[in-house]
């Protein structure tokens, strides 16, 4: 008899702690039996059905919600151009040293000003890996002088193609308004592929004469957020 009576109790704890671990923070599953009213796994009830789109969710239903809700941040952003990225930047018409070339990082004092005949310079940016670009803007409250009043980009995926047939087109910086610079709208810059280098074409300056202070504010993702992280996060925030 104690014998029977002691491999009884193993087995419900073995039972006992195969629900606790498949169970969640929503709803327990070990309730279940004992409150059939309340909602279910097999969505017994009218109430609560497996895809939980009642206010009576299920294990299933939080699921749905926790991937259909609110979207997540992209990606984790960081400044583009640092000091080795702008050493590689190449000049059109003429090209600079590479000592100049630094000066387009968006912490510079200074930025890059260009000779009075070459008003408008195309910039070439390659990246060492192929990055998912978010925001393109020439600051102009950065630098003395700073004086960039429109630009167009042209993309380029890791293949060396176009990725936008036509240049893409900035705003247009006040020339009374130094806090509002020249930037790309943020629908019209391919934000989902990998760009391996980008064209950036001075258009139009404030005061007519070649492009001075110039520094390049580029934001791409260092790494995706992944919907399976996403998803993680939202449990634990029920644990």
């Amino acid at each position: 008899m104690s014998s029977n009576r002691n491999a009884i109790l193993a087995v419900s704890f073995t039972e006992i702690s195969h629900l606790d671990q498949t169970s969640t923070s929503f709803s327990t599953l070990s309730t279940n039996t004992q409150q059939p009213s309340t909602s279910t796994v097999s969505g017994q009830t009218p109430d609560s059905t497996v895809s939980g789109q009642t206010s009576g969710s299920t294990i299933t239903g939080q699921t749905t919600q926790s991937t259909t809700g609110t979207t997540p941040k992209k990606c984790d952003e960081m400044p583009a151009i640092d000091e080795e990225t702008a050493r590689h930047i190449a000049v059109l018409p003429t090209d600079l040293p590479e000592s100049e070339k630094v000066s387009f990082q968006p912490t510079s004092s200074t930025g890059v000003s260009f000779p009075s005949d070459e008003t408008t310079p195309t910039i070439t940016v390659n990246f060492g890996k192929p990055a998912e670009v978010q925001s393109v803007v020439l600051p102009r409250d950065k630098t003395p002088n700073a004086n960039v009043e429109q630009f167009e980009v042209t993309f380029y995926s890791t293949d060396g193609q176009k990725i936008n047939p036509q240049p893409v087109k900035s705003t247009v910086s006040p020339s009374t308004d130094t806090k509002t610079p020249a930037s790309l709208n943020p629908q019209d810059i391919p934000s989902d592929k990998p760009v391996s280098r980008l064209d950036i074409k001075v258009l139009s300056t404030t005061d007519d004469q070649s492009p001075k202070g110039v520094i390049l504010d580029i934001k791409a993702c260092t790494e995706s957020i992944s919907s399976k992280s996403y998803l993680l996060s939202h449990i634990k925030q029920f644990e």
